[in-house]
């Protein structure tokens, strides 16, 4: 092979391992992906908090939510969510709420909340959890798994593992103050 065809084949090969690194970022970094009747169907559901009170997550329409879908036993999730509570205190006062969907079970939940002495609001969703982030586009349903939804009721962004708290900062930034 002539060296000249060589290049360009490495050019090719770059071009196409760029293009698929775009797209598999762009997939997991953005949403819309889910369906108006799946945003409906999520603020239809009721789940306790980890103290047995049922919590609507209807309480949240009408403001931006971060619904962060997660687990006890999920090391990303464990280290993401103190920026989810710092992030919820934040941002509370603009009109943004930020929950956080456990698949997991009251007991494990509570303790985590204790010891970590977290302020967001966290739900106990089990399983039921999993089958709604597929339907808001997390079709693998791995966690953790964060999604924004506009006041609307549109799925605006979403991201499948550990959210940055800069990034999450800076798709609230740019709604609240655009």
């Amino acid at each position: 092979m002539t060296s000249g065809r060589r290049t360009f084949l490495l050019a090719g090969v770059g071009v196409v391992a760029v293009a698929t690194g775009a797209g598999v970022a762009l997939y997991l970094t953005t949403g819309e992906r889910a369906s108006a009747p799946a945003v409906e169907r999520l603020f239809a559901q009721v789940f306790d908090d980890p103290d047995g009170r049922p919590q609507p997550l209807a309480q949240w329409k009408g403001k931006w939510l971060v619904l962060n879908f997660w687990a006890t036993w999920c090391a990303p999730c464990v280290e993401e969510m103190p920026h989810l509570d710092q992030v919820s205190r934040d941002y509370a006062g603009r009109g943004v709420a930020v929950v956080g969907l456990g698949i997991d079970n009251a007991d494990a939940i509570r303790r985590f909340r204790k010891q970590l002495d977290l302020e967001l609001p966290l739900l106990v969703a089990g399983a039921t959890g999993s089958n709604l982030a597929r339907e808001l586009g997390n079709p693998s349903g791995a966690l953790p798994y964060t999604v924004l939804i506009s006041p609307q009721g549109t799925v605006v962004q979403t991201r499948l593992g550990l959210i940055k708290p800069e990034l999450l900062r800076a798709w609230l930034d740019t709604r609240l103050d655009g």
